[in-house]
């Protein structure tokens, strides 16, 4: 699994960057050492974010000098570039959209993206769906720190969000992950999801709008490989109650200062 950062004036010191997988940049057209800062790091993915349209033969020349550029392309302002199936951009492309419906990642995927970001409910059919994806030569992005519901008030856990201890689980589906919205505190983080793994205390503090005071180290092994495979059914009139059950026991093993857990050996 990749791991993709933010590399920009706040992280360009930090630890973890020479660590990452991949960089992020924005595009900035007044910017004068985009070439030569291209030129220093061909070893490495560098995703350039492209959030205002520049010309198209700017975008095929990037992308036929460096190998290692992939353009992340704003969709609203892009995605008139593609109406035209003769003249398309001949370019290692993908959209800044989080995709949470079938119909958009379908239309998407077959555009020819390289990558694609998964959100919210999607994120809960990944094992039919990452079969899917890859068959197009498509990589998966998520956000892990993020808990995503298309309503505000649904339970934290029935978002969708990856904890640290589960990053491994989803290794067959997921093929990037990207920490959101962590720029100041972006050693933290890489460290907690990819060093460590781990995290022990509420999983309100490391992950964004998870509306629980659930302490992770009581939240039973193996979470992640019920999630994977539920589909969400509970919203879909199942008799599923995994993440109701997993909540409650957590409160008594809480109570009770009880930490499970699996010996691997």
């Amino acid at each position: 699994m990749k791991y993709s950062l933010n590399y920009n004036q706040n992280t360009e010191y930090a630890e973890c960057i020479s660590k990452a997988n991949e960089w992020n940049i924005v595009y900035n057209s007044k910017d004068t050492t985009l070439l030569e800062f291209l030129n220093l790091h061909k070893d490495k993915r560098i995703n350039i974010y492209f959030k205002e349209k520049v010309e198209q033969k700017f975008l095929e020349d990037l992308c036929d000098k460096y190998n290692n550029i992939y353009l992340k392309l704003n969709y609203q302002e892009y995605k008139d570039f593609f109406l035209d199936e003769q003249n398309k951009p001949k370019i290692r492309f993908f959209f800044d959209i989080e995709i949470n419906d079938i119909d958009i990642l379908n239309g998407v995927l077959k555009l020819g993206v390289t990558d694609v970001y998964l959100v919210e409910n999607l994120c809960f059919e990944l094992k039919e769906l990452s079969t899917i994806i890859h068959s197009y030569n498509t990589s998966i992005r998520v956000y892990p720190n993020v808990a995503q519901s298309k309503w505000y008030n649904t339970p934290a856990l029935k978002k969708f969000f990856i904890r640290p201890e589960d990053i491994d689980f989803y290794e067959d589906y997921i093929d990037t992950i990207e920490l959101y919205n962590v720029d100041k505190q972006i050693d933290i983080y890489y460290n907690i999801y990819a060093i460590k793994k781990k995290w022990f205390g509420k999983l309100n503090e490391i992950i964004i709008d998870f509306n629980s005071e659930i302490d992770n180290k009581y939240i039973i092994p193996r979470f992640a490989e019920m999630r994977i495979k539920c589909n969400k059914k509970c919203f879909k009139g199942g008799r599923c109650r995994r993440c109701d059950i997993i909540e409650q026991l957590s409160d008594s093993l809480e109570a009770g200062e009880i930490v499970v857990k699996i010996d691997n050996k």
